[in-house]
């Protein structure tokens, strides 16, 4: 069964059906897609099918995936859909080493600048180091993300190297890969 993690301000939870309203509002934001090789919004279709593939790697592999992140609110209100992360192995054609794990995050725009992006990503880290057993975390962004960058080097990741990702309309864009040792 796939971890739910809970941070100060925020509850990392498995995916579910009714999340598809949640991943189609947040991608519709054209400045969440801005740095993402999304170039144009969802459709509930594109939603529903990103859901089922959560829920099949759920299935294959627990321990790794993508959660939903919800920001608890105060006086009993339901937490808020904030966006979502990851902790997976990199994907074909992404700098890695054996074993490594990539982090990743998107989130509403009205969380950005909060924090919340380094609060769920400290709690996947140390989930990849202490129960995955990764060597190595890793996380890249698009060279003009700067915010993105910004989190990394937060988070204690160290520039790895600048490379070359191949969006899918096949243009090379640049990037960069950070990366944080287990005991580092």
């Amino acid at each position: 069964m796939k971890p739910t993690f809970e941070t100060d301000r925020l509850i990392l939870r498995p995916a579910r059906a009714g999340d598809v309203d949640h991943l189609l509002a947040l991608d519709e934001d054209p400045e969440v897609r801005r740095y993402v090789d999304q170039p144009d919004p969802p459709t509930r279709e594109w939603c529903e099918r990103l859901l089922a593939r959560f829920a099949q790697l759920d299935e294959e592999t627990p321990e790794l995936g993508f959660w939903m992140a919800e920001e608890k609110q105060q006086g009993g209100t339901p937490p808020r859909f904030v966006g979502w992360f990851h902790l997976r192995p990199p994907r074909p054609g992404e700098p890695q080493n054996p074993g490594d794990q990539e982090l990743g995050y998107r989130l509403r725009r009205d969380a950005w600048g909060r924090g919340l992006a380094t609060e769920g990503s400290r709690a996947l880290i140390a989930h990849a180091f202490e129960t995955v057993g990764a060597p190595r975390v890793t996380a890249f962004a698009l060279w003009e993300n700067r915010a993105s960058v910004a989190v990394m080097e937060k988070l204690g990741l160290a520039h790895a190297l600048d490379w070359t990702y191949q969006s899918k309309s096949g243009e090379g864009v640049p990037a960069v890969l950070y990366a944080l040792d287990r005991g580092a």
